[in-house]
């Protein structure tokens, strides 16, 4: 039997460090790093929790099954709705509206910067770690069965599925598995600057304004990189990555970050 390389695992690794610390680690830093005794910024716990349940209500329990039941219907419209580019807008859609909708209910003293950040982290972290966190998990678990000859759980699946799963893990190209990781970063980066885009329009009291252009951007990266990805040229994964990044950064860098002077700097006093 073929044997899954080294620097496949090694990237399934990586990817699934990256979907568990990149959110969680940022939680803990921003949660317990202390100034005189005292949490830097108490309460983003409360945002991040509150955007992991974004992410489960406009995605896990809603778009997914949806998307899902649309991929079995053979009728024309069905067809156009689970399309490329519908999909990556749609996406935008139910995940922005969420979004909007959980902050206005658990948000209403927390609405500092650092609030949308920390949801963004919340909400970019629960997707990492279903979409992308469990795959790689059960990747690394088949990789090392498959590596050391322990493949009793594969023989017991028919033919036909065991030799689809040996052929992805031996020749899948390694890159791929590190792209995986580098994904999940410009996609989480991609929630942080979403959230707090959606937090100003709450706080500026331009909610609709904020959610049409989280939506737009949202879409525009999904379907870039969809596009990109699926494209055909040499490196396709890796140029659909690298814009990726570049979007995220690019929206980092002229709205996200400039935008912290717009926020209160403290939770507003319980009424």
């Amino acid at each position: 039997m073929p044997m899954v390389p080294q620097a496949s695992i090694v990237g399934m690794v990586i990817t699934l460090l990256i979907c568990v610390l990149v959110p969680f680690g940022g939680l803990i830093w921003l949660g317990t790093r202390r100034t005189a005794g005292e949490p830097r910024y108490p309460g983003v716990a409360r945002a991040f929790a509150a955007g992991m349940l974004a992410f489960a209500v406009s995605q896990v329990l809603t778009r997914i099954p949806l998307m899902a039941w649309l991929s079995t219907q053979s009728a024309p419209w069905a067809q156009w709705l689970i399309s490329a580019p519908v999909a990556s807008f749609s996406a935008g859609l139910f995940e922005e509206t969420g979004r909007l909708l959980v902050m206005l209910w658990l948000l209403r003293r927390f609405r500092r910067w650092i609030d949308g950040v920390s949801f963004g982290l919340g909400h970019g972290g629960l997707e990492a770690i279903l979409l992308i966190g469990l795959t790689q998990l059960s990747n690394l678990g088949l990789a090392l069965m498959i590596n050391s000859g322990q493949t009793a759980a594969l023989d017991q699946l028919p033919a036909a599925s065991r030799e689809r799963v040996v052929t992805a893990l031996t020749q899948t190209s390694p890159l791929d598995f590190y792209l995986a990781g580098v994904e999940r970063i410009a996609a989480i980066g991609l929630h942080a600057g979403l959230s707090v885009l959606i937090l100003w329009g709450i706080v500026a009291g331009r909610r609709a304004l904020a959610w049409v252009v989280a939506v737009a951007i949202h879409g525009v990266c999904n379907l870039a990189a969809v596009l990109l990805a699926t494209s055909g040229l040499p490196g396709a994964s890796l140029l659909a990555e690298c814009v990726l990044l570049v979007l995220v950064a690019a929206f980092w860098v002229l709205f996200v970050w400039r935008s912290r002077p717009w926020f209160p700097v403290a939770p507003e006093p319980s009424r």
